[in-house]
């Protein structure tokens, strides 16, 4: 199994993105829906939350409130659908929260983290693909390039 770990705010939206958004209540930029689409059709990855966004989403649900539902349908509606997410420890670092998923999860032969935020990544440095999110637009061709050679 192949997984891409999914960060939200700054890798599927940006700050530019916030500031040119028609509709005040859309959170997640469209427009970068179609790279991670791209990925997931030509790697079959699956896409796990890593993101604090986790916290609106249920697998048995399909999405928590208002929020998640939005974030549900603006997923499927690009054809992309949530797998899992990871465990919402308080108390640790979003990488040790992905190594509790990984351990839990021994079928995974690769993965990706994208993230726009420094956390103490250590061993799983090599399979993050940072996006800067004051830099650009979020996710974009030269973030899948990379992801296809780490989950190649």
């Amino acid at each position: 199994m192949k997984v891409i770990f999914l960060d939200i705010d700054g890798v599927l939206n940006s700050a530019r993105f916030d500031r040119e958004k028609e509709d005040p209540e859309q959170n997640i930029d469209v427009s970068r829906l179609v790279f991670l689409k791209e990925l997931i059709d030509k790697t079959g990855a699956l896409v796990v939350l890593s993101s604090t966004w986790r916290k609106n989403w249920d697998k048995k649900e399909g999405g928590i409130g208002e929020k998640g539902k939005k974030m549900v349908d603006t997923f499927k509606s690009e054809g992309i659908e949530i797998y899992d997410k990871t465990g919402s420890l308080s108390y640790v670092e979003r990488s040790e929260e992905i190594k509790i998923w990984l351990s839990e999860h021994p079928d995974v032969e690769k993965f990706v983290i994208f993230d726009d935020e420094f956390f103490r990544w250590g061993d799983l440095s090599d399979n993050l693909v940072h996006i800067k999110n004051g830099i650009g637009r979020g996710l974009d061709r030269e973030h899948i390039e990379k992801a296809m050679e780490i989950l190649k």
